[in-house]
């Protein structure tokens, strides 16, 4: 039928009909558009959500778990390790997540294995052993080594050690034997109760790696995960459809005795809970672990002054890499003891030092870091929020 035999008798009631529906339906459109840009925005920043809120020590599913392929002298097989044995990969991709790798053709994986192999050819990168002992005093250099004679490669932003390794995502069926971390029970009564009226008010008081080092979303580059700090603010607002308002005054470089001169500041803030993480810098500037106890509860005292209602997350260091003699992981592991004999009523610890000693008997560190010396990559940080969140169970 053609257009100028299409003609209808329209008067105004049917006119105004027809109006109100394309309003109608336009409206409907705009809704729709905007619903799904909200739930690409969300779905972006919580592409990590599903790992940090199930811990792998109960999930059958490793997510981006954080592998370096190292050449040595001594070794024909370039492989790394996994901490469990998969019963199927679903994906290898570089830790950016921007490249994807193919079994067979880039790595090779044999059932009932928890190794990854290289084959000749591998797009996967590769390092040597040689390039991350560099000369003393080169570029990016730092240091001495454990065997006194070179120094160690080091190297911020993270961007250059994460383009040197890969994420792995597989399942598993087996059973974590390592060490487990403890909810806090009555501890954080107080902070519980914040979150479940809705609202909490955190303030994070510690050194770089509470400041966000080695977490993609800190140098802006893929996948832009947050740091630790953040991981657990979101986790808390999904659980508890809370608002959680975080502060953070970490400063990198900085120890329990900055800690005392500086806990003002987060005193003058008000917060409902702390979180403090100091200790890698004290061990490296060897400051003892009665003067560390005595800091901590320096701190304690100076925010509860006013403030007597305030809770407290300590965090007992990761250690740094062991092929660094600075990195004392003996005097980490009396920091993490003296904060545990300051845990109470209104204090828990988080302990971030036990469950790396466990990682680092079945990864290297150089899988874990972002800057080859002490500070954890995206891996390591959402391993950092999972014992922080445990603390609340």
């Amino acid at each position: 039928m053609s257009r100028d035999k299409c003609v209808f008798e329209i008067n105004s009631t049917t006119k105004a009909f027809v109006k109100a529906t394309a309003a109608l339906i336009l409206a409907m459109l705009f809704w729709l558009c905007a619903d799904q840009q909200v739930f690409a925005e969300g779905e972006k920043k919580t592409a990590w959500a599903a790992s940090v809120s199930e811990p792998f020590w109960t999930s059958s599913r490793m997510n981006a778990e954080t592998l370096m392929f190292i050449r040595r002298p001594e070794e024909h097989v370039v492989a790394a390790q996994l901490l469990f044995v998969p019963t199927k990969i679903i994906k290898v991709t570089s830790a950016n997540g921007e490249r994807t790798y193919e079994k067979g053709r880039d790595y090779i994986w044999t059932s009932g294995s928890r190794v990854l192999r290289l084959p000749r050819n591998s797009r996967i990168p590769v390092t040597t052993w040689a390039r991350l002992h560099p000369a003393k005093g080169s570029p990016m250099s730092l240091g001495e080594s454990a065997d006194g004679e070179s120094a160690l490669l080091y190297q911020e932003p993270g961007d250059f050690f994460q383009g040197l390794e890969v994420a792995v995502t597989y399942d598993h069926q087996e059973k974590w034997n390592g060490e487990v971390p403890k909810a806090a029970g009555k501890n954080l009564a107080r902070t519980v109760a914040k979150l479940q009226a809705k609202r909490l008010k955190i303030v994070v008081f510690g050194d770089s790696v509470s400041a966000g080092a080695g977490a993609s979303g800190g140098f802006h580059a893929p996948p832009y995960q947050p740091p630790y700090t953040e991981l657990v603010a979101e986790e808390l607002r999904s659980r508890y459809g809370a608002e959680v308002d975080v502060t953070n005054l970490s400063e990198g470089g900085q120890d329990s005795t900055w800690a005392v001169k500086m806990a003002g500041n987060p005193a003058a803030l008000k917060p409902d809970l702390v979180i403090v993480g100091f200790g890698g810098n004290d061990a490296t500037r060897g400051i003892s672990a009665d003067t560390f106890k005595r800091n901590m509860q320096t701190v304690i005292d100076t925010i509860r002054k006013d403030n007597p209602n305030a809770d407290f997350i300590f965090i007992a260091t990761m250690t740094a890499n062991p092929d660094w003699p600075e990195s004392k992981a003996t005097l980490c592991g009396q920091y993490r003891d003296a904060l545990f004999s300051l845990a109470g009523p209104g204090i828990a610890v988080a302990d971030q030092f036990s469950m790396w000693q466990e990682l680092v008997k079945r990864k290297k560190f150089l899988d874990l870091t972002a800057n080859g010396i002490n500070h954890p990559n995206d891996y390591g940080h959402r391993v950092y929020a999972q014992v922080v969140l445990q603390l609340l169970q």
